[in-house]
């Protein structure tokens, strides 16, 4: 294994104890010793690699918006039919939740983080523009083929955003008193009589 090879799983494996670090204990309740002790490696080989807790934490951001776009971006691969992308995309995101609940409690420790960190509000604001955009475009090729109604694409993908992130965020607080299953075919309802001619 090369040099680059050996430090990028290193990186990684780093991250993913820092990710399994936030899950257990949240933003703000974990030390860098937990870190070291879960990736097996000394806190001197973190800060090598990292320069400081929030070097590591901007890296842990990256990874998990990074994995969730990369998800979100194979829908439009998939398929040309903006009806079909656009019901994927809402399924992926709601999938993402479930199944890999921990980036989505992540990204909620790092949502308490944007009033004291400029840094991580910037970088949540640009990865939620880029989700923004992603679901913008699916709306707009739905527009443009004349499956969708003349909308403006930029504010149906902020709505649609906010109807995923807010059941999302219902059924984490409370999930035995929401039937998931219904809550996404309500949504993917709501969405299309909102966007469907």
């Amino acid at each position: 294994m090369s040099k680059a090879d050996l430090a990028a799983e290193r990186k990684s494996q780093i991250i993913n104890a820092t990710i399994d670090c936030i899950a257990r204990y949240g933003y703000n309740n974990f030390s860098m010793q937990d870190v070291a002790r879960i990736a097996d490696v000394s806190k001197g080989i973190i800060h090598y690699y990292f320069l400081n807790k929030e070097d590591l934490m901007m890296a842990v951001l990256e990874r998990v918006a990074g994995d969730i776009e990369s998800l979100l971006a194979g829908i439009t691969e998939k398929t040309q039919d903006p009806f079909e992308q656009l019901r994927q995309m809402i399924r992926v995101c709601f999938d993402i939740v479930r199944q890999k609940r921990e980036y989505y409690c992540i990204n909620m420790d790092f949502w308490t983080q944007i009033n004291q960190k400029e840094k991580v509000r910037l970088a949540v604001a640009k990865h939620y523009a880029k989700f923004r955009g992603t679901t913008a475009a699916i709306v707009q090729a739905g527009v443009d083929s004349g499956v969708f109604k003349p909308i403006d694409s930029a504010h149906a993908a902020s709505v649609i955003i906010a109807i995923v992130d807010g059941i999302s965020l219902q059924w984490l607080f409370e999930e035995s008193s929401f039937p998931y299953d219904d809550l996404i075919k309500t949504s993917e309802e709501i969405v299309f009589r909102f966007l469907l001619k």
